[in-house]
């Protein structure tokens, strides 16, 4: 039997050495469909990619994406009237098929709106305009700052314009806009990405936007429109300070178009002045960069699977007084969840599915309580726990050789307990079991052969036989020569014992005497 099991432990050896692969499909534009499956690295092996629709027939892959050679994804056409159908997907290497069924109805991501333009109306109100190729079944939502403040969101459903009411002459104002499929025609889970922002106002061309980094320094750009016609030159000061021209220009095509300057935790609240020089030419501005601060994202973001059953990820942010942190979690791949966590450095995610794979992901800005700054700082580098990613980790080939190895051990220990009997009393002795339909307790007993139950009768009776006491009785009492011939009985018991005529006489010995009780009338002497 052992010699038949060895296929079979190799098999599954050879099974959960390899990786397991999984695919994961978005819809484009309603276009085609972009398949890939390298969300965790570039694959091992090279694989083939065929797929299809329900109720067509399966196709291999004829637009492969590749990296270093290696096919990593596939792109196949789409049509809208395949929107609701089933996609199936199939990934072969060799002997090995992954095969896998997709819902691809709400994994649709449209392109990013074109063309956004923006028109002061005769209204007095002022219009933005873009243009959407797929404008059947779509929402749109825009976001608005005005003089690089916090962007405020709006929604807009099946139209590819918004009107600012009224807006200020002397502000400046920008707009993008995305989009994506409505509910009402099976929601995308995925916004477009972000347009190209349209902006209206004056000084657009020397507008100065600052942003304190990392508690570090103030970085100052003038490009937001493009890199300026002309170089200027810019100085800067903290209330309480003189001015002071830039040292460390930031340059493009030969042309600044920002500075970086220093900055200490004491100037966090001080008004910051900034002016733009060329020639007779200065544009000055007035800046609180009290809620400009934009922080590094968290570094050493770590996972630890907790002796409490709970999943714990740890990450190191260098400012850690006065910070909050948002970390969002997944399972799966799927949409993402935000949590907030306040004055720490770790988070608990309870009882985490074995089974399940679980990408988490941090940020963080100085809080409400210290002068809240408007922007979060980029989201760190993801940490992954789980087996349910892309590439499957995969189980070491002896840790399940043995598990194999030991399911089968129980499995023939059984076979040999249930075949031979012998064995099977020595290590599971059988345990007796008394049936009480027999009043007679000699029933219970099981008898060796040889053995007969009547032996044992407990009905049987025995005739007594009563001790009696011994008296020693001296020699010159007696008559020898009369005792030479005579045959001597003592009745010990009414069992009566006859002692041997003839036998020698020890002279040595002394004589004994038996004293009968009076009651029962006989003396016995010698």
């Amino acid at each position: 039997m052992l010699k038949q099991l060895l296929p079979f432990l190799f098999l599954v050896g050879q099974i959960l050495a390899n990786k397991t692969p999984d695919v994961e499909c978005l819809v484009v534009h309603l276009e085609h469909v972009r398949c890939v499956w390298n969300l965790q690295g570039t694959p091992d092996v090279n694989y083939t990619f065929s797929s299809r629709f329900s109720g067509e027939r399966e196709s291999s892959c004829a637009d492969y994406l590749t990296e270093r050679g290696t096919n990593i994804g596939c792109r196949r056409p789409y049509t809208t009237a395949q929107r609701f159908n089933t996609f199936y997907t199939k990934l072969t290497h060799g002997t090995q098929m992954y095969l896998k069924e997709l819902d691809l109805k709400g994994k649709v991501k449209l392109n990013p709106p074109t063309n956004v333009t923006v028109k002061n109306g005769s209204d007095f109100n002022l219009w933005f305009y873009w243009n959407q190729t797929k404008p059947n079944c779509v929402e749109s939502q825009v976001r608005v700052r005005m003089n690089n403040n916090k962007w405020e969101p709006s929604s807009v459903y099946n139209a590819q314009h918004y009107c600012l009411n009224l807006p200020s002459s002397s502000a400046r104002y920008e707009l993008q806009v995305r989009s994506r499929i409505e509910s009402s025609c099976g929601e995308s889970e995925f916004w477009s990405d972000w347009s190209e922002p349209a902006v209206w106002g004056s000084n657009n061309t020397t507008y100065v936007e600052c942003l304190v980094i990392h508690l570090e320094h103030v970085r100052c750009v003038w490009n937001l429109q493009g890199t300026p016609d002309v170089n200027y030159t810019f100085s800067s000061r903290f209330s309480g300070e003189r001015e002071s021209s830039c040292a460390d220009y930031l340059t493009e095509s030969g042309t600044n178009i920002g500075c970086r300057r220093p900055y200490t935790i004491a100037q966090r609240f001080e008004t910051f002045y900034t002016k733009l020089t060329h020639g007779d030419q200065k544009y000055p501005k007035e800046l609180d960069l009290k809620g400009k601060v934009k922080l590094n994202p968290p570094t050493n973001v770590t996972v630890k699977n907790g002796s409490d059953f709970n999943l714990w990820f740890y990450w190191n942010q260098t400012k850690p007084n006065c910070v909050e942190s948002q970390v969002r979690v997944r399972m799966n791949n799927n949409k993402w969840e935000p949590s907030s966590v306040y004055n720490a450095q770790h988070y608990c995610l309870n009882l985490p599915s074995s089974s399940a794979r679980y990408e988490l992901q941090v940020r963080s800005r100085i809080e409400s309580s210290c002068g809240e700054s408007e922007f979060w700082s980029d989201w760190s580098e993801p940490a992954v726990w789980g087996f349910n990613n892309t590439t499957y980790a995969a189980m070491p080939v002896w840790t399940a050789v043995l598990y194999v190895l030991g399911a089968m051990t129980l499995v023939l220990l059984v076979m040999i307990l249930l075949h031979n009997k012998r064995i099977k009393i020595i290590l599971i002795p059988p345990l007796p079991k008394p049936v009480l339909n027999s009043p007679d307790v000699e029933d219970w007993f099981h008898f060796s052969k040889g053995l007969i139950k009547e032996g044992f009768n407990a009905n049987f009776s025995e005739r007594a036989c009563p001790v009696r006491e011994y008296q020693p009785v001296s020699r010159s009492d007696s008559n020898s020569s009369d005792s030479s011939g005579l045959t001597t009985t003592t009745d010990q018991t009414d069992c009566s014992i006859a002692i041997a005529e003839n036998e020698p006489e020890d002279t040595s010995a002394p004589l004994y005497t038996t004293v009968i009780p009076s009651e029962e009338g006989q003396q016995v002497s010698v």
